[in-house]
């Protein structure tokens, strides 16, 4: 009862919020919002409290009425304004992957429970969502995945689209923000409506804390326009059509409103890769490099405690490249040698600390 009632009083603010910046379309949004949860108010409660909240309810679909209408008009006039010229115009072509993905979870190293917990809270959620909702388990919303710079985070979202045969779109904050006043708005809005011109669809938001961060002050921004968008990620049937995914290293620096309920309520930490990992992803880079024989990679994997999976792939290349050097040196055709590997190992300096790791490991116990 009391989340519903402080549900309605947020989307009312945010509504309030939106009218301010006359953003018509953001404010109908959050008003119907507000409506739906007065009615369901009105459902669990009796009497003079029952009759007020259907009241209010009503008061407020009128109100979003007026203002879908005032966002058509708005919408047609900003439309009549941009004919003819490509000024304001976005190219959603710079966020959209050209094909699906072909890669799939198996295909990432390790991690045996960021992708567990990633078929869980992502995929079956968006593949069987009639099986949630008859058990009342959460559905849709985002997936917030979190750690350690390096970890693989952009290469596991694109493998969660592949699973889904979904549509991706990858997104750098710097492609959302805009110079002029509305125009972050704009770039957000029209990012959701190109996925949703899809059958299935992967949002993903790289360094998402630097698009999301917390707000200081009131207006309309990235924040209330991303709240507004992730309230209507479902089809007009209930079915859940598009998946956002955020990665971040810097969690703690997200806007509160974005971590909760149908926005990136979901959280993963992604950490760094284990022995198993680590061996996979340096056989992945010396595919196709000639090796001596029977190469050490178990021990090297062990050697390489600590590291991340693109410390390890820079590892692998510093090898590499130092054989290659070699091989220019002596007019030969070498092969490169566990010695080699280790030699690289021993000269290379982690990039994620202890301090690190314990930041990430004390909000998770936050989150």
């Amino acid at each position: 009862m009391t989340l519903l009632t402080d549900k309605k009083a947020e989307q009312e603010k945010l509504a309030e919020i939106a009218l301010q910046g006359k953003d018509f379309a953001a404010a109908f949004l959050h008003t119907a919002h507000a409506a739906k949860l007065a009615y369901k108010l009105a459902a669990a409660t009796e009497g003079v409290v029952s009759q007020a909240y259907i009241k209010n309810g009503g008061r407020l679909a009128a109100a979003a009425g007026k203002l879908q209408k005032a966002s058509k008009n708005q919408q047609a006039e900003q439309e009549k304004t941009l004919e003819g010229t490509d000024k304001g115009a976005v190219q959603t072509s710079q966020w959209q992957m050209t094909g699906k993905p072909d890669i799939h979870l198996d295909d990432v190293a390790g991690l045996t429970e960021v992708k567990a917990a990633l078929q869980q809270d992502a995929i079956l959620p968006f593949e069987y969502p009639e099986v949630y909702e008859r058990y009342k388990l959460a559905g849709g919303g985002g997936v917030l995945m979190y750690g350690p710079p390096g970890t693989g985070k952009t290469f596991i979202a694109k493998a969660v689209a592949g699973e889904l045969k979904a549509a991706f779109f990858s997104v750098d904050p710097s492609q959302i923000k805009g110079k002029y006043v509305g125009e972050t708005e704009k770039n957000m809005r029209a990012l959701f409506e190109a996925a949703r011109q899809h059958e299935r669809s992967v949002i993903f938001f790289d360094e998402v804390h630097s698009l999301l961060p917390k707000q200081r002050g009131t207006g309309v921004n990235a924040v209330t326009m991303f709240l507004t968008m992730m309230d209507g990620i479902t089809s007009d049937s209930g079915k859940t059509i598009l998946l956002v995914l955020g990665a971040t290293n810097h969690p703690d620096m997200m806007d509160p409103a974005a971590l909760r309920s149908g926005r990136f309520s979901k959280h993963i930490y992604v950490g760094l890769p284990d022995i198993e990992a680590r061996e996979s992803i340096a056989k992945y880079c010396f595919r196709d490099v000639p090796l001596a024989d029977e190469f050490p990679f178990a021990e090297a994997a062990a050697r390489m405690q600590g590291f991340s999976g693109a410390d390890v792939a820079a590892v692998c290349k510093k090898t590499k490249a130092a054989v290659a050097m070699r091989d220019i040196r002596e007019s030969a055709n070498g092969r490169v040698s566990g010695e080699d590997f280790f030699e690289a190992i021993s000269d290379f300096t982690p990039t994620v600390t202890e301090k690190d790791v314990a930041k990430f490991n004390k909000w998770r116990g936050k989150s």
